[in-house]
């Protein structure tokens, strides 16, 4: 297939074109500057300069494709979060009107669904929690789905909070080094927290899975662990860094992290992939899970690292 990537040049989206060039699909990339068109250009991709912004370059490159793996996101927690929304909802518009009903598949996140309140899993018809910290997310989940209804063959595919592998990604490496900067590693005493995660090129297999197969307008849960609580994390990465591990109040986890990264980790989310596995025949592979990844896997060269520098006594 011919495959236009937003967000090619990042965490995610590097992994999904790298996954699509090595089985014979020809890919484009959108870029936003000079480095990320570089990366692109690294991946073996063809460079599209532009940004969610870019609303005709989109539909363009949206037209030359077969289909659309939309990863791109503005990942910038200060903004309003109705600017960030608006601008996601605007550029799948114009992807949708270029693609003229050939598939987009789309990003939200598992973390939108409320917890179920028998601590047990939640699939994709689980009620929203838009008072979460990244629940209004579910806004612009629902409104490119509507899109559906007009002829565009939308899916949206939820991510869990913790993409992992290859020692990259975002909020794994963040507590890391949070924990290697205080001394500690810290977990929000009390209620047991369970989170979800899924290996990056798991992710990337399920991208190119979902572009084959997925009907317009479904909604799929991309995981492929969900009983990991929040104490282990805390403990894999007290372990990585040899730093201790410890259950504290939430005033004084926030006091350490601030209010944004307390409130995201200190949340059960135990998101479900059965519906993915049947529909979509996809199955994760990942040689290690979250926690043996940060213990023994590709997070132990960032531990090394943060080893190295020290952390303060405690």
């Amino acid at each position: 297939m011919k495959i236009f990537v937003t967000g090619a040049s990042g965490y995610i989206g590097k992994v999904v074109v790298e996954h699509a060039v090595r089985v014979g699909h020809i890919v484009e990339g959108l870029a936003r500057n000079q480095e990320a068109e570089a990366k692109v250009s690294q991946l073996g991709a063809t460079p599209v300069v532009g940004d969610l912004q870019s609303f005709d370059v989109l539909a363009a490159a949206a037209s030359r494709a077969d289909a659309i793996l939309h990863l791109a996101y503005i990942h910038d927690f200060s903004l309003d979060h109705s600017i960030v929304i608006d601008t996601e909802v605007k550029a799948v518009t114009a992807l949708a009107k270029g693609a003229r009903g050939k598939p987009i598949i789309t990003t939200s996140g598992t973390a939108v669904a409320a917890p179920a309140p028998d601590g047990g899993e939640t699939d994709e018809t689980a009620p929203i929690h838009e008072g979460f910290v990244l629940g209004k997310r579910a806004r612009a989940e629902r409104a490119v789905l509507d899109l559906a209804k007009q002829g565009a063959h939308i899916v949206s595919v939820r991510l869990p909070q913790y993409v992992y592998g290859r020692g990259g990604s975002y909020f794994a490496p963040m507590l890391m080094r949070e924990a290697a900067k205080h001394g500690v590693s810290a977990w929000v005493e009390g209620t047991v927290k369970r989170t979800s995660a899924v290996d990056v090129d798991d992710v990337a297999r399920f991208y190119l899975a979902a572009a084959k197969s997925a009907p317009a307008g479904s909604l799929y849960i991309c995981t492929g662990e969900n009983d990991v609580t929040t104490r282990q994390l805390a403990e894999a990465i007290g372990q990585a860094l040899d730093v201790p591990a410890r259950g504290l109040p939430r005033t004084e986890v926030e006091a350490l992290w601030g209010g944004f990264l307390t409130g995201f980790v200190d949340y059960d989310n135990r998101a479900s992939n059965v519906k993915a596995q049947r529909e979509l025949g996809w199955r994760p592979q990942a040689k290690y899970g979250l926690l043996a990844d940060i213990t023994m896997g590709s997070y132990s060269e960032l531990a090394r690292q943060l080893r190295l520098r020290g952390v303060p006594a405690r």
